[in-house]
């Protein structure tokens, strides 16, 4: 059996939702080819990685690989897998490459086995981010995997809901040319504090109620007031340039509520479905003009929520 499978690019966290939250985003998507043969052991292997940033995928071990053992393990199956991949989702960005890459195969591999099991499939493909962050997170590879805004509410056993939005905002995505930082995203997640003050918890728990609040009732400015993080994103300012120079200007300039994507350095900033298109190229060009300044260059993407993994039976 043959399966072509594309996920989507994500961003995590949405300011105070710090491995519980993601959104899906249509900007890019990885696509994993999969061929299953019958064999009675376990054998995987990635035989041919392309795209423009293929250069970042080990060929011997990478997210799909890691993924696609852990499915077949999880659910005692035995099967010869073969894996192409084609990477297009940009690295060390902040939007869910490795995710995206996981997701793909995991949702190639529960088409060709019928399984349906939405919690243990983004467990699976969490496991394939051990290689990306040295941990399982599921976060990202939950929005890739279902699309749309998840939500993680539970680990140990993993329970991820989908968050119905009445009203789906217009997204801009500021994408800064990477500051090169050797396992970024191991990184990123070693800035985080072990512990932090009660009235930050407590600040965070607030705005995790109001974003999703807002985006359930379509409340897209109580949504985007809920976007303000206390925790996480100033423990990374080292490495996000620009990140706190900016924000609040965008908000003064007309959006509703402004993140950093994931680990970073991208970042998310929402908007009205409505908002005019002068304003958002008025913004476009207020951000590449700052990012110059500083003698960086930046991508300003307009984008929306994008649906889950999409699979496609090759040969039956």
């Amino acid at each position: 059996m043959e399966l072509k499978a594309k996920a989507y690019s994500s961003s995590a966290n949405l300011g105070p939702g710090y491995d519980v939250l993601a959104m899906a985003v249509n900007l890019f998507y990885d696509e994993v080819f999969v061929k299953i043969e019958k064999s009675d052991r376990i054998s995987v292997e990635t035989v041919n990685v392309s795209g423009p940033f293929s250069s970042y995928v080990p060929i011997h071990e990478n997210t799909a690989t890691v993924a696609a053992k852990e499915f077949l393990k999880r659910y005692g199956l035995r099967a010869k897998i073969k894996l192409e991949i084609v990477k297009n989702v940009p690295v060390g960005r902040g939007l869910g490459s490795s995710g995206a890459t996981a997701a793909a195969t995991v949702a190639a591999l529960a088409k060709a086995f019928n399984i349906s099991d939405a919690n243990g499939l983004v467990e699976i493909a969490a496991e394939g981010e051990r290689v990306a962050a040295g941990s399982p997170h599921p976060d990202n590879v939950a929005a890739s995997l279902l699309g749309g805004v998840v939500l993680i509410y539970s680990r140990k056993p993993l329970k991820v809901v989908k968050i119905p939005l009445k009203v789906k905002p217009k997204i801009l995505i500021i994408s800064p040319e990477p500051i090169v930082i050797k396992d970024k995203t191991k990184y990123a997640r070693s800035l985080v504090p072990k512990t932090v003050p009660l009235e930050n918890v407590v600040f965070n728990t607030g705005r995790i109620a109001a974003l999703i609040t807002g985006l359930i009732t379509g409340d897209l400015s109580l949504a985007g007031e809920g976007m303000e993080d206390s925790i996480v994103e100033p423990a990374r300012k080292p490495i996000l340039p620009l990140y706190f120079e900016i924000k609040e200007k965008l908000k003064d300039m007309g959006a509703l509520g402004v993140c950093v994507s994931g680990a970073g350095p991208s970042i998310l900033a929402m908007f009205d479905p409505n908002t005019p298109k002068s304003v958002i190229e008025k913004i476009r060009k207020y951000v590449i003009k700052e990012y110059r300044k500083k003698g960086m260059e930046t991508h300003v993407y307009n984008a929306r929520i994008s649906d889950g993994a999409k699979v496609e039976v090759i040969k039956g």
